[in-house]
């Protein structure tokens, strides 16, 4: 398992291996998260356009200040903490497969949310979905 950092770089791709890095702000990794991995978003990450289907075990944006483009769903095994200063665009869902707390920080999820599987989901606060 390794813990992934969303980069600030030109190309703001989901599937783009070098827009990922193992410190927040370091440089390429030349990897992108797998379902055994953590993703962070952080004031250092750009805009993020999820052009592929996006997996990782856990997902955080807590202090993520731009926009997440959900062109694809993304599939967390995992934790979920929503940043409530970020963005959000797009069409995909997020799906959330496997037992894991969720936190919204007082931010609505404006696309679809589906919890699957035989798990426990536990909300950290409370939770406004405003998608499908």
């Amino acid at each position: 398992m390794a813990v992934y950092y969303f980069r600030n770089t030109g190309n703001q791709n989901w599937g783009t291996a070098s827009n990922w890095s193992l410190t927040n702000g370091g440089g390429a990794t030349g990897a992108v998260p797998t379902a055994a991995d953590d993703a962070i978003f952080t004031n250092n990450s750009a805009n993020c356009n999820v052009n592929v289907a996006g997996v990782c075990k856990t997902i955080t944006f807590t202090t993520y200040t731009n926009t997440i483009t959900m062109t694809n769903n993304i599939t967390v095994s995992g934790n979920v903490t929503l940043g409530a200063s970020m963005g959000i665009a797009g069409t995909g869902i997020l799906v959330v497969n496997a037992t894991g707390t969720l936190t919204s920080n007082g931010k609505v999820w404006s696309n679809g949310l589906n919890l699957r599987g035989i798990s426990t989901f536990t909300l950290a606060d409370n939770w406004a979905v405003t998608g499908n």
